[in-house]
């Protein structure tokens, strides 16, 4: 008998010091305590408008990290029960699960690797190891959880482990599978929803209420059969959880309310703070985003295009689906339309639309696409006019007109209608967009002081000092060229376009908090000049189809139709929004017979606008210092007389105000005899003697 206990105590010895080596060999390559301490789950970067609503996130693994106080009890309790009951009294390994598992093993003669499982082990499989069912692997996992236990609280493991584990559908963590199957946040489920996520991590794809929702509902019953058997809720809660249906609500929309917006400030992210600390790092990013007003837009966008399709019947349209398109193309064969909405006074961006589908193109139209203005260049001429001495009420000559060019050739300038107004003021012709007095009008300014106002104005396009660009032919972005409108609406001051106001890592630190960054672009009496003569576009000219579509606000703006209709603009303001919107192809082709800018474009900017003001209080223009509003006839460009059919409240700085009335609708007001002429028989010569006067 002596003998045989000293031989078992030598075989417990061997064993004993076998085992000890075979744990030393198995967690010769494992993590330390102090390595434990650094873990942090990865988390996704959450984007949201400036109201703090959800738009979308960033992230290798989607996640956002909650602590425990922020999960539904009912979740805590239903993933305890189904996975590790007696995770509160085990010390990381669960030895009758063990002893379970290895009785299974032996009969199967297989490595199951099934019913043993703690969570601590899960988690220490998910953070350090694989999922290959091998010896060496299980005897490290059980190595790991004991580690674990002896480093962390149990509130600490549970919460890493809702925190990490995956669910499924691409979604990691109890918070974001909450938000992206019920649309809310973990801590407001229910306790059929508890019970359904609690079940998904044995088998993510098995259990899917999208995919097999049977099979869910077969996963949510076991859970809720094991809450009842630990004594956790009563039978009628159980029978009433089990009968309520898979999904009570609608998951977030990922990637489809700002996707070109979003990309703009993935790329922002990626170049600021790397693809780590953006894709794992869980920050939280602020724009300047309206998220009402973008779906508004996009909706306006939309719902003109289809107009625009069905009106013009082209041979590829996205209503018909006779466009195909290569995911990620940086062109579509369909009709495409842009806008881009900015508050005047920051220059915050607060809706963006770069295109009609992110999925089948994300080059962004509202940032990336140059192209022609047309007309809508026009405003930089005449400001440029103004601030040379020029006024509102000055004549120019639309007649037909040849320019001979430095290098000798002619250039003939074509209006868009066939007949010529004769003797226009400059309000005139700007209000209905004619060709020829711009022309003219640039002429006598030089081109080199419309590109100036411009580059001014926030234009960064290369343009040419040309005559041409009197019609719009060089090219710039809408991003651009609504920006630079701002001038006009923001008494002179233009504010740099902004759309990240502020980033906040997962700790609560700001990294970054960014202001509007403004410049005197104009003088604020330029700007206000301006601002009457792009008013009267939108109440009597080429805009004022706004109007009849119950836009009511003060505004101004400028319609813009390149050559054969290839593009349409309108870039428009009030003193709060500066709105603009461009429609043509992606490969430069006519939109459609007479599709000018107020035809394709007006209609989604007056949409837009309308949204935009909706419950704010009309503002008006502010008038500077200085400056007198008078009534002008508007066929003569002088005083209006009690007579003149047709009169504008016209705004002069104090050296620049009328003297004379108009004659031509009252005898009794004349002019002296060296100023005498016949507004209405003027000839070209006549008018170059007024320009010589002047």
């Amino acid at each position: 008998m002596k003998n045989f206990l000293i031989a078992f105590a030598a075989v417990l010895a061997l064993g004993a010091v076998g085992l000890a080596g075979l744990f030393l060999w198995a967690g010769d390559d494992l993590p330390t305590p102090s390595a434990f301490q650094q873990i942090t789950p990865r988390a996704s970067t959450r984007i949201y408008d400036s109201r703090g609503l959800f738009i979308d996130q960033l992230y290798q693994e989607n996640r956002q990290v909650v602590s425990l106080d922020q999960i539904s009890p009912r979740f805590l309790q239903a993933v305890v029960d189904i996975e590790d009951h007696r995770f509160r009294q085990h010390w990381g390994v669960d030895v009758f699960g063990v002893m379970r598992a290895v009785l299974r093993n032996v009969v199967r003669r297989d490595i199951v690797g099934q019913g043993a499982s703690t969570l601590t082990q899960q988690l220490a499989r998910n953070l350090f190891l694989t999922r290959e069912k091998t010896f060496s692997r299980k005897l490290k996992e059980l190595l790991l959880a004991l580690r674990i236990e002896r480093t962390f609280t149990k509130d600490e493991i549970l919460e890493m482990y809702v925190n990490q584990i995956y669910f499924g559908d691409g979604a990691y963590g109890i918070q974001a599978t909450s938000r992206k199957i019920y649309g809310r946040d973990c801590s407001s489920l229910t306790l059929s929803e508890a019970a359904l996520l609690a079940g998904l991590p044995r088998n993510p794809w098995r259990y899917s209420p999208h995919r097999y929702p049977d099979a869910a509902k077969k996963r949510r019953a076991i859970v809720l059969r094991r809450m009842l058997d630990e004594g956790h809720i009563t039978p009628a809660e159980m029978e009433k959880a089990a009968a309520a249906p898979l999904e009570s609500g609608s998951g977030v929309p990922i990637g489809d309310t700002a996707p070109y917006l979003i990309e703009m400030t993935r790329r922002y992210l990626l170049d600021r703070y790397g693809a780590q600390q953006v894709f794992e790092g869980g920050l939280s990013v602020y724009t300047t985003l309206d998220l009402e007003l973008q779906r508004h837009a996009a909706a306006a966008t939309e719902e003109h295009m289809l107009v625009l399709e069905d009106k013009n019947k082209y041979r590829a349209s996205q209503r018909r689906g006779g466009a195909e398109v290569a995911q990620g193309s940086t062109s579509v064969p369909y009709l495409q339309g842009a806008a881009v909405v900015l508050e005047a006074s920051t220059g915050k961006v607060r809706a963006l639309v770069g295109g009609r589908d992110y999925h089948d193109s994300s080059f962004n139209r509202a940032v990336q696409a140059k192209r022609q203005p047309g007309s809508a260049f026009k405003p930089f001429i005449y400001t440029a006019a103004i601030e040379r001495g020029f006024r509102p009420t000055d004549m120019l000559l639309d007649a037909p007109t040849t320019f001979r060019l430095s290098d000798g050739q002619s250039w003939t300038v074509h209006n868009y209608d066939p007949d010529f107004a004769g003797p226009v003021t400059l309000r005139y012709a700007l209000q209905r967009s004619i060709n020829v007095p711009a022309a003219r009008l640039l002429q006598q300014i030089g081109p080199r002081a419309a590109v100036e106002c411009a580059e001014s104005m926030g234009i960064k396009s290369p343009i040419p000092a040309y005559l041409s660009i009197a019609l719009g032919t060089a090219e710039v972005t809408l991003w651009e060229l609504t920006s630079s409108y701002s001038a006009f609406a923001n008494q002179g001051i233009r504010a740099e376009p902004y759309f990240i106001e502020k980033v906040v890592d997962r700790d609560g630190n700001v990294l970054e908090q960014n202001h509007p960054v403004s410049e005197e672009a104009l003088d604020p009496n330029t700007a206000y000049t301006m601002v009457g003569m792009l008013r009267a576009v939108v109440d009597e000219g080429t805009g004022a189809p706004a109007r009849k579509e119950g836009f009511d606000r003060p505004a101004g703006g400028k319609t813009g139709t390149t050559d054969d209709f290839t593009d349409a603009w309108f870039v428009g303001f009030t003193p709060d929004v500066v709105c603009g919107v461009w429609v043509g192809f992606d490969v430069k082709r006519p939109i459609g017979h007479k599709m000018t800018g107020a035809v394709a474009a007006l209609p989604i900017w007056t949409k837009i606008m309308i949204a935009a003001g909706r419950g704010k209080p009309v503002a008006e223009f502010p008038p500077p210092s200085g400056v007198t509003t008078v009534r002008i006839c508007s066929e003569s460009g002088l005083l209006a007389s009690p007579n003149c059919p047709i009169v504008t409240n016209e705004p002069f700085r104090g050296q620049d105000l009328p003297t004379r009335y108009c004659y031509i609708h009252d005898g009794r007001y004349r002019p002296k005899a060296d100023e005498e002429v016949d507004f209405r028989r003027i000839d070209e010569r006549a008018l170059r003697e007024l320009e010589k006067r002047r």
